[in-house]
């Protein structure tokens, strides 16, 4: 069944299909793919301002609604990725209910903070990994 979100920037309301009840969406509001990126420049921009154990809320629309999705940042972290090994960042979602998506991403500094790891994974035990594999320079 097809679901999508549409976020109408001018009324500033998000439209779900199926029907659901119409959202307010606020400036900065991401959906569940770009918020992601969006971290990535928040940390890009500055650094500084996101010491280990910070937490970072960013509005995000899902297929249904959209709530505040809350990532806290757990510091340092060597990876060894298909692309070789790097040093990450890795901030975590705090689920606010049972059941909710839990998401990890992990940026890497010297690649101008790209998301180089996004694991994103269900209460039934579902997941999905993304690694990078590769990358060249624009």
């Amino acid at each position: 069944k097809l679901r999508a979100t549409s976020m109408d920037w001018v009324t500033g309301l998000a439209r779900f299909e199926p029907e659901a009840p119409l959202a307010r969406i606020a400036p900065g509001t991401q959906d569940r793919l770009s918020v992601f990126l969006q971290l990535a420049g928040m940390l890009a921009a500055a650094p500084q301002r996101y010491p280990s154990g910070a937490e970072i809320t960013v509005p995000t629309a899902s297929t249904k609604a959209v709530e505040p999705w809350t990532f806290q940042m757990h510091g340092a972290q060597q990876l060894d990725l298909p692309v070789g090994p790097l040093a990450t960042l890795r901030l975590e979602r705090l689920p606010r209910h049972a059941g909710d998506q839990k998401a990890e991403l992990w940026l890497a500094p010297s690649l101008g903070y790209l998301p180089v790891r996004i694991r994103l994974s269900e209460g039934n035990g579902d997941y999905a990994d993304l690694r990078l594999q590769s990358h060249s320079s624009p």
